[in-house]
């Protein structure tokens, strides 16, 4: 099983204990789809960084799993709704092997599940978690959401 945490951002008192992810929380807490930034925001170098992310959504069938080392994701939806599906890597096949640099492989496989969120949601994923983004719900729509990706180091 995956165990990534789909939460909504009002909650992240429940998360106090982790101090990392809470700081990230508190960061994200501040950004809106007014305020959303338009490139990287680096709040400590190659150790807490966010990335604005803008989409189509599209359907399930056209995305792909991927899942990193190096960092874990936190997907943080501000506009649209986002179909995420997980599932832990050892039961999907490479595609694309794991890319040092770009710290990301792609797999194929069955998905433990499909979550939909809404602004002010959130998804954690941990290395172990492959993730398929972008899936659409009823039809493609805009998407903007917040990466904010954390060194596993850092943990």
């Amino acid at each position: 099983e995956a165990f990534m945490i789909i939460d909504n951002i009002k909650n992240i008192y429940n998360y106090k204990s982790f101090s990392i992810i809470y700081k990230a929380l508190q960061e994200l807490s501040k950004l809106n789809i007014e305020n959303i930034p338009t490139s990287t925001i680096v709040y400590e170098e190659n150790k807490l960084f966010y990335n604005p992310v803008s989409l189509i959504s599209k359907p399930e069938y056209e995305c792909i799993f991927e899942a990193h080392k190096k960092y874990l994701d936190i997907h943080y939806i501000l506009e649209g709704i986002e179909g995420i599906s997980t599932s832990s890597i050892d039961k999907l096949k490479v595609q694309t092997p794991y890319n040092n640099e770009k710290d990301i492989a792609f797999y194929n496989g069955e998905a433990d599940g499909t979550y939909y969120l809404n602004p002010g949601d959130f998804m954690i994923c941990w290395p172990t978690d492959a993730h398929k983004v972008a899936i659409m719900k009823n039809s493609p729509s805009q998407i903007k959401k917040i990466v904010c990706k954390i060194s596993v180091d850092y943990l």
